[in-house]
Order: structure tokens, then C-alpha cells, then sequence
């Protein structure tokens, strides 16, 4: 083997791939130095990255290539950010960077766009039929920060108060049994939660978010009603005039907003979160309507508002694909 050629995405542990990749390229040493080429797809697609994104994968394959357990290796490493092309092409055009015949592609189990028949498909047709191509026994691995955080009195006080606020506004604040039973389950709340309540130390930006929710959780009951009422108009007409379309909708940075982002389109009767992207959401919108609602961005701008965060960036959903299946 002569080209070793790995094909990354931004889903599980690059240190992982460039362990196998380095290792197997060590063992094909024999006279000659093997090329270990890892490529990084941008631009639109399913395996594709941003070319931001993209750029960064690269940056950081060369950071993990440069510490010392990969110094002196006896291979040549290049790490090339290319394929720019549309998807159906992608393939193609990977096929034809291969100079000789003794190469190996090698593809994560992650990659959809790029699979075995794909690739097989490719290689044919630039007369490469000797090439190996195989799915890399690489696991996809999730790094997940810790459930529990440090205790803190700030965070032990803030979960009792929260716990002790809840439970009043469904009782009664005026009745000595009502305050006594809430000061004790508030209580045991904070036994049991208060390690996992907030990912952040509360501070007075917690209590501005907190201010701002209360705002937001009526527009968003005003935003579910008038969703149901359009839906319900939707299937009372006799044409039943539905566009099932999968678009594309920027983001918030943080889990945080994404989650919130996320679970509001969902509530929203007519769209449906189906993944989350590196910089987006990928949302099944079933009529005109609901997509032109998430083109006004009015839902995204009030999550941005209420976790005091930057906007994403101010445009409309892109739309990867359609679907004839309806019913979101």
C-alpha cells in the first residue's frame, strides 16, 4: 500500500481515527513510505462540513498529529480540506486524487454520503477497480460532561428558592400547612437536584433570564395557539394544501439555546426538529406557512433574547430536500 486515504467528518473522536489511520500506515511499511491522506469534505451535503467548520477539522488533525506520539513517524501525512462539489459528485471527485492502484480509502462508520458503494462506484469508473475501500472499526464516541456538578451554596439556595417559589404558586402562600409542606419538599429537592439544577453558577444573569422566560412562555402559548389554529384550517380544507419541506435553520451557539430553539419548534404545531447540525437545525415544516414563519426567525431572535445570547446569523432556512410524507 503506497496512499492511505481517511475521509473525516466533525462526529466522534479524531484521536481515535488518527490512531487507526497512523497505525495502519505503520504496518504496510515495506520499502516504500506510505501517504496517510486525511480529507475533510466541505460544502453542502449529508457527510459535508461547512468550510469553516471544515477548516477548523483540519487544524485540529494537524494539532493532534503534532503532539509527540505521532513525532518521527515513518509515513508522510497530508491533511487536505477539498471536495467542494455538489454531493453526487463528491465521490467521484475523491476518486480521481488517488494517483496509483496500491491504495486503501478508508470511511467512518458514521459517513453516509460516502459509503463502501459509493466509493466502489467512483473508483470503477476512474479505472481504479483495485483499490480497497472499507469502513473504518472506528466507534463514534460521545464525550458528555458530567451529570453532577460541584456543590456550591449559590446553586443549593437557588434550586430551594426555585423549588419553594414552584410549589407556592400552585398552593397557597397564605396557609401555614401550604408554606410548611413546601418548605419541606423544597428541601428535599435540593438534597436530590441541587447538584444538577443549573449547568452555570446562578448569578443576577440567571435572574435576568429567569425575568425574560416569563415573558417568553406566553409568547410561545400565543405562538402554539395560533399554530393550531392554522393546522386546523389546514385539515379542515377541502385541498388540503400541505408542502412537506425539510429546511435548514441557523442556530444558538450554546446547548442551552439549541435545546430551548429545538424543543419550541416542536411544540409548535406544523414544524418538527428532526437533527441538529453543526450550525443549524434541521426542521420538517409541513405548510407554506409554518416555513415562512421560521423565515421571519421571530422564534430564534426570542430564545437569542431570553438567554441573553448573540443572534445566529440573520437568514432565511436553507432547504436541503424535500419529503412527500406529511404530519409534523
Amino acid at each position: 500500500m503506497t496512499t492511505l486515504v481517511v475521509v473525516l467528518t466533525d462526529r466522534g473522536r479524531i484521536v481515535d481515527t488518527v490512531e487507526y489511520a497512523v497505525r495502519e500506515a505503520r504496518e504496510a511499511v515495506s520499502g516504500t513510505q506510505p501517504t496517510v491522506r486525511f480529507v475533510v469534505p466541505a460544502g453542502e451535503g449529508t457527510d459535508a462540513l461547512p468550510w469553516p467548520t471544515a477548516t477548523d477539522l483540519a487544524a485540529r488533525v494537524r494539532t493532534v498529529l503534532a503532539d509527540g506520539e505521532f513525532a518521527d513517524l515513518p509515513v508522510r501525512v497530508e491533511v487536505v480540506t477539498v471536495l467542494g462539489e455538489s454531493p453526487g459528485s463528491r465521490a467521484a471527485s475523491l476518486a480521481a486524487q488517488l494517483e496509483t492502484d496500491d491504495a486503501r480509502v478508508v470511511l467512518l462508520p458514521n459517513l453516509k454520503e460516502f459509503d463502501p458503494a459509493a466509493m466502489r462506484v467512483a473508483l470503477d469508473a476512474t479505472e481504479r477497480e483495485s483499490v480497497v475501500v472499507e469502513r473504518a472499526p472506528v466507534g463514534r464516541q460521545v464525550v458528555r460532561p458530567p451529570i453532577a456538578l460541584a456543590r456550591s451554596r449559590r446553586r443549593q439556595l437557588a434550586t430551594f428558592g426555585l423549588a419553594l417559589g414552584f410549589y407556592l404558586t400552585l398552593g397557597d402562600p397564605t396557609r401555614p400547612f401550604d408554606v410548611a409542606t413546601g418548605l419541606v419538599s423544597a428541601t428535599v429537592v435540593t438534597l436530590v437536584t441541587g447538584r444538577l439544577t443549573f449547568a452555570a453558577e446562578p448569578s443576577v444573569a440567571s435572574l435576568r433570564r429567569l425575568a425574560r422566560a416569563s415573558v417568553f412562555v406566553p409568547y410561545l402559548l400565543f405562538a402554539v395557539v395560533r399554530a393550531n389554529l392554522a393546522m386546523a384550517a389546514v385539515v379542515l380544507h377541502p385541498r388540503l394544501p400541505i408542502e412537506p419541506t425539510v429546511v435548514s435553520v441557523p442556530a444558538p451557539r450554546s446547548r442551552l439555546g439549541r435545546a430551548l430553539l429545538a424543543n419550541s419548534i416542536t411544540l409548535t404545531p406544523g414544524t418538527l426538529t428532526v437533527d441538529v447540525e453543526s450550525d443549524a437545525l434541521v426542521v420538517h415544516t409541513l405548510t407554506a406557512a409554518s416555513r415562512a414563519d421560521l423565515e421571519a426567525g421571530a422564534l430564534t431572535r426570542a430564545v437569542a433574547w431570553v438567554l441573553d445570547e448573540e443572534r445566529p446569523e440573520e437568514q432565511g432556512p436553507e432547504t436541503p430536500g424535500t419529503t412527500a410524507e406529511g404530519g409534523a
